[in-house]
């Protein structure tokens, strides 16, 4: 059995797993986040550790003797600051954080080499960002070391510093080629090696450990991945299927063994590694359920998402010309604008509300199309999404982005779409055991059994979103420079 472990911004999920992919028990343990200043996201390191031993003394309470592994995943963009004693001097700024925002037009002189040597493009929502802000005197005068949450919880567990490519190719600071720290980047960062964790491969046992508290001994520590590559990974989507997240980001993400990046001037996504050789090549979007959820909450008074559903399903594609872009947040992707806003365009007297709530669906899916549009102009043809989150249990949402990005949409039971990233971290684990060549070859019965349907795409409907996606992304370059000079 395997004990995969998932660091999110709300919550530390915690599951014990058979070789099947079966869940035995699972637990949540709640998570700060701390937020007293505008624009700050913060986490307690030692709040995060202390959840994680928490939620693995919950599941492995009566397994311990038959416990292989223990194997991570975590959000990724988030850093922090340690002392020599690996002692927090800062929390963790995750990737909700944009107070680094007006740092990242310090980097557009070196943005695109950047992009090309790390696969990140030059954005606020990177550690190489929040970095060069914290060294304005923002808790990095007196550090020794960064971390980037998972190598504090291997250093906590085991006593060995080290971080998955998975996660390090998230900081900005990772050359995806080389599968090292890149030169340029620290250069820009004003940091060198001597304060980062040693980097590892995701997929192979990094230490046996002693958990004496826990009654687990000799307890393979596997570092995994990031949370939306092993999504990928415990659903088995590889090459032309790509993972769909409605979660509180949205996301599209394929897994391919070579490095892509944008073409385009504009960077509109990313390459990060996975594990085992793959790379995860896509875009996250700031507003998914977290924009969708806002809306619910504040503009539709409150009801629920099968109401929501009822009314907008009698409006007509393109909700009659209402559009709304849903910037709450910012923007990561594939836009890259830290100061886009929410904004609502083209109401009149003949629309209601249902006009502006289909518009907010239509807004995220508009942001997902654009996702698609700029990996298959890059040659990452995507053939189905297979979708994981909430937003995918909203039916009319789900039909809106198959539409929207004219492609099928798979559809999984909660139980499974809610652990998918858990799962990924234990296929990396038997993995890195050897029961398996390769994390593609990990198949999980228990995931395929769990699979509802397929939502697939009214070509009237794809009609109707690829003309009013053109409008969608006019309105979008009209407004941005109104929000840029505030």
């Amino acid at each position: 059995m395997i004990i995969g472990v998932d660091v999110g911004t709300s919550s530390v999920k915690v599951a014990l797993v058979s070789g099947s992919g079966a869940v035995i028990r699972e637990v949540t343990v709640g998570l700060d986040l701390l937020t007293a200043e505008g624009g700050a996201a913060e986490h307690n390191p030692r709040q995060i550790y202390s959840a994680v031993v928490e939620g693995i003394k919950a599941v492995v309470k009566g397994f311990e003797s038959k416990v292989e592994a223990i194997s991570l995943s975590n959000y990724l963009h988030g850093v922090a600051s340690l002392d020599l004693s690996m002692n927090p001097l800062t929390n963790i700024l995750t990737h909700l954080d944009t107070r680094a925002g007006a740092f990242q037009y310090k980097l557009l002189d070196v943005g695109r080499e950047l992009y090309e040597r790390t696969g990140c493009p030059p954005i606020f929502v990177y550690p190489l960002t929040k970095i060069l802000w914290l060294r304005e005197g923002k808790g990095f005068k007196d550090f020794k070391r960064v971390t980037f949450v998972k190598d504090y919880i291997i250093y906590r567990l085991s006593g060995v510093w080290v971080l998955d490519y998975g996660v390090a190719s998230g900081t900005g600071l990772m050359n995806i080629h080389s599968l090292k720290w890149d030169d340029l980047a620290l250069s820009v960062a004003g940091i060198d090696e001597s304060v980062l964790p040693e980097l590892v491969e995701g997929s192979r046992v990094v230490e046996y450990i002693d958990i004496p508290e826990l009654g687990l001994n000799k307890v393979a520590l596997v570092p995994g991945s990031f949370d939306g590559a092993l999504q990928n990974i415990g659903y088995s989507i590889y090459g032309e299927d790509a993972a769909l997240n409605l979660g509180s980001t949205a996301v599209v993400r394929v897994l391919r063994r070579d490095v892509v990046v944008d073409r385009s001037p504009e960077m509109r996504f990313f390459c990060y590694y996975a594990a085992d050789g793959y790379r995860a090549i896509g875009a996250a979007s700031n507003n998914g359920m977290t924009f969708l959820e806002w809306v619910r909450r504040n503009i539709a008074g409150g009801v629920d998402w099968r109401r929501v559903c009822e009314d907008v399903k009698n409006v007509r594609p393109c909700s009659d010309g209402v559009i709304v872009l849903p910037f709450i947040g910012g923007e990561r992707f594939p836009y890259r604008d830290p100061y886009i806003r929410l904004t609502v365009l083209g109401v009149g007297v003949s629309h209601d509300l249902r006009h502006v709530l289909r518009a907010s669906m239509e807004g995220v899916a508009f942001v997902l199309k654009a996702i698609v549009n700029a990996l298959e102009e890059n040659g990452v043809k995507i053939s189905m999404l297979h979708c994981s989150g909430g937003g995918c249990s909203i039916g009319e949402l789900v039909k809106i982005v198959s539409g929207a990005t004219c492609k099928s949409v798979a559809l999984y039971d909660e139980s499974v779409a809610r652990m998918a990233s858990t799962l990924g971290a234990v296929a990396v684990a038997l993995r890195a055991l050897g029961h398996y060549s390769g994390i593609d070859t990990v198949k999980f019965e228990h995931v395929k059994d769990r699979r509802l349907g397929v939502i697939e795409p009214e070509p009237s409907m794809c009609e109707a979103y690829n003309s009013c996606f053109k409008r969608f992304e006019l309105a979008l370059l009209s407004v941005r420079s109104l929000y840029r000079a505030q």
